[in-house]
């Protein structure tokens, strides 16, 4: 399984020549999304750092509301959350997307911006690859990006949703994150490789990776 990363939310996962794109985003957010293609697309959040699926070719299968699905053997489910607190006036909803794919469990947290409920928790399972929004400013921030991966135990933790070259989403820095976690990650990756076999038995592992261009 090849994972890679091109900013904001957005990543390719592919394994076996089936490809999957999460949240490719509209180019107003001051970042370049270079032509993909996708067997599926999943959507988290109704809003233009997440819903751009017109620019995915290959005429991909969209995957953006609650439920349980399956595609070229990638098995879905889209878990309702939200993407703010309650306190707020208005709650925005996100879906926690949860894949099961060549034996390994990975879950992309979307714009979630509060922490897992019980039932929430009980539904993401054991987790082998964790996308966890780090940048704040709606998403988790630091510190509650941290508290989420404490919940859930994964055994490989990717960041996402922090600021990066040319955009223009107000959102805190990867090191701020690192900073929380106290943790140097290793040199940042082009892409990620990983097998079932290699995922980590006791310990986390932080993974992240540079911005595909």
């Amino acid at each position: 399984m090849e994972i890679k990363f091109y900013g904001h939310a957005c990543f390719s996962v592919t394994e076996g020549g089936v490809t999957l794109v999460t949240d490719p985003f509209q180019e107003e957010i001051g970042l370049k999304l270079p032509t993909l293609s996708a067997d599926a697309v999943t959507v988290s959040h109704n809003a233009s750092p997440y819903n751009n699926v017109d620019a995915v070719e290959g005429d991909p299968k969209v995957f953006s509301w609650p439920g349980e699905y399956e595609t070229r053997g990638i098995h879905f489910k889209m878990i309702h959350s939200f993407h703010n607190q309650k306190e707020d006036k208005e709650q925005l909803e996100n879906n926690i997307t949860v894949i099961n794919w060549a034996n390994i469990r990975l879950c992309h947290l979307g714009a979630q911006g509060t922490k897992l409920t019980p039932e929430q928790l009980e539904q993401v399972g054991e987790v082998g690859i964790l996308f966890v929004p780090v940048g704040g400013k709606g998403c988790l921030e630091p510190k509650k990006a941290k508290e989420v991966i404490e919940q859930i135990e994964p055994r490989i933790i990717i960041p996402m949703c922090y600021n990066t070259e040319g955009s223009k989403l107000d959102l805190n820095s990867r090191d701020a994150f690192l900073s929380v976690m106290g943790a140097k990650a290793d040199e940042p990756l082009d892409s990620f490789k990983v097998k079932r076999s290699e995922l980590p038995e006791d310990n986390s592992k932080l993974v992240v990776l540079n911005v595909v261009e």
